[in-house]
């Protein structure tokens, strides 16, 4: 008797000690606006499970990357019954006013407008903004963020742009006034936390109405309907620290552009890479690559641009148009100051890229007066408490020393 006695006692010991390993409650600390159901969507940890620290640090880096957090952190606590784990995020100032611009000599744009990277608590997207580039244009974005809990998201957009386009032909260049109209929505699947595909397409015009003296082979207006198809692959492994990035990420995307007009079928293809890594406390090495290719129709309206505010930095505005793009960019960020709220980085940053011209072959890669070789430095003003509130200011120089157009780029957010 007992020797049952001692098992039993034995026994309710053992099970008490077991369910002290267990964790029995799952909370959250730091959230406002967030909501749990939209947490609980990137958390794998159930309440019953042993702890597990690799899981529970996966999952923090999946909430980190959810723009809304500036960082996310955990705590186990002992209690009688058991552990109790909890998130500790320190969360972002998401609705926020668009205040967006960019200066070169001679030319400056700016964006006005509301955005939300956390709407309704869900981790859905909106954004609608004014904007003048020469011309006016506007845009509004909403993107469903995996809706009812799958992993799916819907993403809906209408824009309005028009801009003063310069377009190149053999016998010199002619500025048009380019006014399109799209109307676009598209679906999301995410495979995992790292991989989505997305397909989608648009409906869209194009109308070109001439404003300089025309050369001979342009025209003086063309408009066109076209319909857009699209499909883009991410693969993203990325942690993130507020304003600091270590990793990397990959997408590729293709289109497919059909016009209702006697117009031969156009295909854009362009994959970017990019390399984030820490140095130190300090450092932040990042870099981008980006490869692409389209139809090569020898025409002045060829896809990829070389721009200040999209690849070369200090090149101009908009200064010439290819069927094939190969450029890289690569910063050095260093912090000089990170306080709770505030940080300044001094940048160092190299720009280098290629292009084939309208119609021409492979080789234009390889031809010196297609490249462009651009440095200099540049300075990042952020704020830590909102949400991608970067103030960026750069200085490009020419390294060829030829198309003298060196000057400051300055803008919102990282240049990549």
């Amino acid at each position: 008797m007992f020797r049952l006695v001692l098992l039993v006692g034995y026994l309710i010991v053992s099970f008490e000690s077991l369910a002290q390993d267990k964790i029995i409650a799952i909370q959250f600390k730091g959230i406002d606006k967030t909501k749990e159901v939209y947490i609980n969507k990137f958390i794998d940890t159930q309440i019953g499970d042993e702890p597990d620290t690799a899981k529970i640090h996966r999952e923090i880096n999946r909430l980190t990357n959810l723009e809304m957090f500036g960082d996310v952190s955990y705590q186990l606590d002992v209690t009688d019954e058991g552990l109790v784990l909890t998130y500790v995020f320190k969360e972002l100032f998401t609705l926020l006013p668009i205040v967006n611009f960019g200066s070169l000599t001679n030319n400056f744009w700016f964006q006005l407008g509301t955005s939300d990277v956390n709407l309704l608590g869900m981790g859905h997207k909106f954004y609608a903004y004014y904007q003048y580039y020469d011309r006016s244009s506007v845009a509004v974005h909403l993107n469903l963020i995996r809706i009812k809990c799958t992993q799916w998201d819907v993403n809906f957009n209408y824009i309005k742009w028009s801009t003063l386009e310069p377009l190149f032909f053999d016998a010199g260049e002619v500025f048009y006034n380019y006014d399109n109209y799209t109307y676009g929505a598209d679906l999301v699947h995410h495979f995992n936390f790292n991989n989505s595909l997305l397909f989608g397409g648009a409906f869209f015009t194009e109308e070109y109405t001439a404003t300089s003296t025309l050369v001979e082979g342009a025209p003086s207006y063309a408009f066109e309907k076209k319909m857009l198809l699209k499909l883009i692959f991410k693969h993203q492994q990325i942690k993130q620290h507020y304003f600091q990035l270590w990793g990397y990420t990959n997408q590729l995307t293709l289109q497919h552009v059909r016009s209702f007009s006697d117009y031969p079928l156009f295909f854009i293809g362009y994959n970017d890479f990019k390399y984030y890594k820490k140095i130190r406390e300090k450092g932040n090495l990042a870099v981008r690559l980006r490869l692409g290719l389209s139809s090569n129709n020898n025409s002045p309206f060829a896809p990829f641009v070389l721009d200040s505010y999209l690849n070369i930095r200090g090149v101009g505005n908009r200064v010439d148009r290819g069927t094939g793009t190969l450029v890289l960019n690569a910063e050095y960020r260093h912090s000089l100051l990170n306080k709770q709220k505030l940080a300044l980085q001094l940048v160092a940053f190299m720009d280098t890229g290629t292009w084939r011209t309208p119609g021409g072959g492979f080789d234009d890669f390889m031809m010196y007066e297609n490249q462009e070789y651009f440095g200099g430095l540049g300075i990042r003003f952020i704020h830590k408490k909102i949400h991608n509130a970067i103030l960026r200011i750069d200085y490009g120089a020419d390294f060829k020393g030829a198309s003298g157009s060196n000057g400051i780029v300055i803008g919102l957010g990282q240049y990549f």
